[in-house]
């Protein structure tokens, strides 16, 4: 069997997906009085509440006069509101939540801090510094910046995500394996390469602080993961099946938490990286173009993803991306330095920014113009997912064809495994 990982990954969303189908509700909690005692890990300042994540719960204060900041250990206590209880119209909020790892629901009454985390109390002040550093060098920029950098989409503009939307370009705003490749590069680089051992820690240490920073979501866990793996295979000198690694990594997350496979971030950022590992190279050889075979590769599994959910096709995608993707790198080393050099020399990091800032008006100019564009955007008023389904058994069939065409050209000693 040429990718056993693969198909066990494959065994393993089919139990999870039947399993979660068929687990039975639990509101034996419902709208009773809990206590739970955990680390507050993030904290959201939302228009009409605060929200906080501790241990595995998502805590809200319609207060707005709970003092708690990231890194505290309490233990509080409040109404607990059960995740199979939320089912709004068309939309299962509950699962969505329980996709993201949370286990409840918990409106705050009263707390007490038992204790401090070092570790997340000093990330959360660095990541406080990153954003309002950003905000004061970058003003109505910053958001997009720290979207990049912080995975912060949430304050973007309504006007900004449909912009990126209509453009086929959301992922850019999304932390995934393009943001995670741009920030290894600048460590290794800043550290001379990953020639020894310890390096490599440093490297493996700074990237995992990352992640735990901007928040372990799946999609985030799934880049960085992926990315640390091939970084290890180039240390070592070996090589790695691209699609292996990806069902291993998947397999990790779905065991963890089966209900991962509604997440549509884990859906979009999983079958991006499957399909540019699988059809890039087909499609590259044709058009011998990287950035263009990029795009359309990635586009070939998500697609009907993006169909289904958010109802409508990017058609200028292609473009759009060649326009804005060659200077995210750019734009996330410029912000880097500049929030780097702040403390030390302002002048220069305002210096920075300046010219950081003028690439981006500049990206989002020629992204507006292209996302008014009439022939820019199909929108689709009922999606249906029996298109859904013929496209992707068509796709995978195909996939299967060509995989039992490669292990007979291997049996024959015609063809190497990684191709």
């Amino acid at each position: 069997m040429r990718r056993p990982l693969f198909i066990i990954f494959i065994f393993i969303m089919c139990v999870s997906f039947v399993y979660t189908k068929n687990k039975n509700l639990d509101k034996s909690y419902n709208n009773d009085n809990v206590e739970i005692t955990g680390i507050v890990k993030y904290k959201k300042e939302k228009q009409k509440y605060d929200e906080y994540k501790v241990d595995k719960f998502l805590i809200r204060d319609y207060s707005r006069k709970k003092d708690l900041t990231v890194g505290m250990k309490i233990k509080l206590s409040g109404k607990f509101k059960s995740l199979d209880d939320m089912n709004y119209e068309d939309f299962n909020y509950g699962v969505y939540l329980k996709s993201c790892g949370y286990k409840g629901l918990i409106y705050i009454n009263n707390y007490k801090i038992i204790s401090k985390s070092i570790l997340y109390e000093n990330l959360g002040k660095i990541k406080a510094y990153i954003r309002s550093t950003n905000r004061y060098l970058y003003k109505e920029n910053s958001d997009f910046i720290n979207s990049l950098i912080l995975g912060e989409k949430e304050q973007l503009k309504q006007e900004d995500n449909e912009m990126f939307s209509r453009t086929g370009t959301s992922h850019i705003i999304a932390i995934s394996g393009l943001h995670t490749g741009v920030l290894c590069a600048l460590v290794t680089f800043t550290i001379g390469g990953i020639n020894k051992i310890s390096k490599l820690l440093i490297l493996f240490i700074t990237m995992s602080l990352y992640c735990i920073m901007i928040g372990t979501s799946p999609s985030i866990v799934r880049a960085i993961a992926f990315t640390m793996i091939l970084y290890l295979a180039i240390f070592f000198d070996r090589k790695i099946d691209g699609i292996s690694t990806l069902s291993l990594i998947g397999t990790f997350l779905v065991i963890n938490n089966p209900y991962i496979l509604y997440n549509i971030s884990f859906q979009l950022s999983f079958l991006a990286t499957l399909s540019i590992i699988y059809f890039y190279g087909y499609i590259n050889n044709v058009i011998k173009l990287s950035l263009i075979s990029l795009t359309l590769a990635s586009n070939i599994l998500t697609l009907p993803i993006i169909y289904y959910n958010f109802k409508g096709i990017p058609i200028i995608s292609v473009i759009s991306n060649m326009v804005i993707v060659p200077f995210i790198g750019i734009i996330m080393y410029m912000s880097i330095i500049s929030i780097s050099i702040f403390k030390i020399n302002i002048g220069i990091a305002k210096f920075i920014a300046y010219f950081n800032m003028i690439i981006i008006n500049n990206i989002y100019f020629l992204l507006e113009k292209m996302s008014n564009l009439d022939f820019a955007y199909i929108e689709i008023d009922n999606p249906n997912m029996i298109y859904v389904i013929i496209y992707y058994t068509a796709i995978f069939l195909y996939m299967i064809y060509k995989e039992l065409k490669v292990m007979k050209e291997q049996k024959n000693e015609l063809q190497g495994y990684y191709n």
